[in-house]
């Protein structure tokens, strides 16, 4: 009984700390995307208003991609709930700086929803399944 409640109890840290470090990760990368998908519209004379949107909805998608990826590697099971729980967590913040600065919530917001726990779960899996290599 003892064994069983120290083993959950080491599960569920193992879980918040995999969940950290993919939400670290992924916010890294979404950050690091977002900052190479400016610079390109500061580049270029006329952009599309249409096109910033999925530009950067790709971009935290892909950020949610690799923090669910991280996450799976870090906890090494339970793939897709992690990393639907980090595509989560990365949304929330974002969402909070995004109102912290004047954003407002639409059917946009809905959609990144979607896109990031669907992300971070399809990135989950992968880092589970991805093989570690024999030395």
């Amino acid at each position: 009984m003892k064994n069983e409640a120290a083993k959950h109890k080491k599960d569920i840290i193992r879980s918040v700390k995999a969940v950290i470090t993919g939400t670290l990760a992924g916010s890294a990368a979404a950050v690091v995307l977002l900052l190479i998908c400016v610079y390109a519209v500061t580049q270029m004379k006329a952009v599309p208003y249409g096109a910033i949107t999925p530009m950067s909805a790709s971009a935290v998608s892909v950020g949610a991609f690799v923090g669910g990826y991280v996450c799976g590697r870090v906890n090494k099971r339970m793939g897709l709930a992690m990393g639907a729980a980090c595509g989560a967590v990365m949304f929330l913040i974002f969402v909070g700086i995004g109102m912290a600065f004047g954003g407002s919530l639409g059917s946009v917001t809905l959609l990144r929803l979607a896109l990031m726990i669907t992300a971070g779960a399809l990135g989950g899996i992968a880092g589970v399944n991805k093989r570690s290599r024999k030395r």
